[in-house]
């Protein structure tokens, strides 16, 4: 079956997520990243990282699965937006016809 390519934003639930984090934030962010690592390392994340303005943060996911059921899974499964920490602002398929 076919890949196909889905890209999130998932932003933090309150605004000063990155100048005041709480004590379980960082360790909920660490599972955040191991568990992206995890889905790289299986073939079902293209791409995923942090924006870099503390006023306004917001992490991009590229999903690349079979369904778009199966990407919206995977998203919903990720820690930081299990735990309410993070909230998807932004979900849909995408085509991507340019990559390095």
């Amino acid at each position: 079956m076919e890949k196909n390519h889905y890209y999130a934003i998932i932003q933090p639930t309150r605004k000063d997520f990155i100048t005041n984090p709480k004590d379980e934030d960082n360790q909920i962010m660490s599972d955040h990243f191991l568990y992206l690592k995890k889905l790289f390392e299986q073939g079902k994340l293209y791409l995923a990282g942090p924006t870099l303005i503390e006023t306004d943060p917001f992490g991009l996911v590229i999903f690349e699965t079979e369904t778009e059921s199966e990407a919206r899974e995977l998203l919903e499964s990720d820690p930081s937006v299990k735990l309410g920490i993070q909230k998807i602002a932004d979900f849909r398929p995408i085509r991507i016809s340019l990559s390095k």
